[in-house]
């Protein structure tokens, strides 16, 4: 049996296709595992039904002379499509992954990771300032 061109291309568009989604669901995971620890540090009360949506919501909360607040609403709510995505990529079981939907996440992945580095530096930055004046 031959395979037609148009079909190979169509595999590997697809392969490709799922392979960044798998890249962009990790990369989600990463960011969520670190928001848990610091929410249980620090806070420790996440609802156990929509933990994971609240734990966003929570990482834009500044608690004055404990943490300040690691999100803005801007990057809270990128971050909030990265979820998004990452629930369907999880839960696709009948239907297909949608390309345009992965390259559209994909566009915006680096810009919105380059933005929560330097929410982590400033997060960071306000930890020690925060560390200094209880050691004083």
């Amino acid at each position: 049996m031959k395979t037609k061109k148009s079909d190979l291309l169509r595999l590997i568009a697809e392969l490709d296709s799922a392979a960044l989604g798998y890249t962009i669901h990790n990369i989600y995971n990463l960011l969520e595992n670190y928001f848990l620890r610091i929410s249980k540090f620090f806070e420790n009360s996440l609802d156990p039904l929509s933990w994971n949506r609240d734990l966003i919501e929570h990482m834009r909360l500044d608690i004055d002379g404990v943490r300040p607040a690691l999100l803005n609403r801007d990057l809270a709510a990128r971050i909030d499509e990265l979820r998004s995505f990452r629930h369907v990529f999880r839960n696709i079981y009948q239907s297909e992954l949608d390309p345009k939907r992965v390259e559209l996440v994909q566009q915006q992945l680096n810009p919105t990771l380059a933005s929560f580095e330097n929410a982590h530096k400033e997060f960071l930055k306000k930890l020690k300032a925060i560390a200094a004046q209880v050691d004083d």
